[in-house]
């Protein structure tokens, strides 16, 4: 099984963590792709994987026998190659995706809308969020004035150019993540690669249409997203009051 504290040396994409992917999707293309989470690691950002010719097989013999460990021919790969080969050959509606972001996105901006006028976001002198407690606060004069309950939704990387789930990020304590596990399910479900996928080449605006996604999933608010060193923080708002 594939483990990312260690590291494996690639000619285009350096050191990375390794996993382990079939044969056929190596240099296939619209293959399918079928991705199996160890339970010790069921977060794993690469999980191995194979075509849907190798699930054919792995589902007649009912397990990763002989038979079925030929006919994959497992190889080593490198994260970077990796996230290449499962574009590739990952099947999906794209159609009904951009509807349901397209949807998200009138969701959120109604939302939105309400909550920037009501709170009056972005009009504060300070913002600070706080995992142990699952809470966006907005200050003036060193007070706080607005407490708003929020859900970690991912990260953009400035750095790598990559989108990472909230749910992926060992960083994040598990209450402010948790519930973004329930895209992951909407993602799995319904084969969505941006969903389902703990990380993947992105920009800014692939957060904020995650972070769309997630408010309508969760019924939240409002959303906020919060600069880094190394990109951006996106959440959203479950409730938020003023602070007397």
């Amino acid at each position: 099984m594939s483990d990312d504290q260690q590291q494996v040396e690639c000619g285009e994409h350096g050191a990375t963590p390794p996993t382990f992917i079939c044969q056929h999707l190596q240099h296939g293309e619209g293959l399918g792709f079928n991705q199996g989470y160890d339970p010790e690691q069921p977060d794993a950002a690469y999980p191995d994987a194979w075509c849907d010719q190798c699930d054919a097989v792995l589902e007649q013999e009912g397990e990763w026998n002989a038979r079925a460990e030929a006919f994959a021919g497992i190889r080593l790969v490198c994260a970077g190659c990796y996230c290449q080969i499962r574009a590739r050959n990952w099947r999906q509606d794209e159609e009904a995706l951009d509807g349901l972001i397209a949807d998200s996105f009138d969701y959120l901006q109604a939302q939105q809308d309400s909550f920037m006028t009501t709170f009056r976001v972005g009009e504060h002198e300070r913002w600070d969020w706080y995992q142990e407690s699952g809470q966006l606060v907005f200050s003036d004069g060193g007070k706080p004035v607005v407490a708003c309950a929020v859900d970690f939704v991912g990260t953009f990387s400035s750095h790598s150019d990559t989108w990472m789930w909230a749910w992926a990020n060992e960083s994040f304590l598990a209450p402010v993540k948790a519930r973004s596990q329930e895209v992951r399910e909407l993602g799995e479900a319904l084969n969505y690669l941006k969903l389902a996928c703990a990380i993947w080449p992105a920009d800014p605006v692939d957060g904020w249409e995650m972070t769309a996604v997630m408010a309508r999933q969760l019924g939240a608010i409002g959303a906020y997203r919060a600069p880094s060193e190394q990109g951006f923080l996106y959440m959203v708002v479950r409730e938020a009051h003023w602070v007397n």
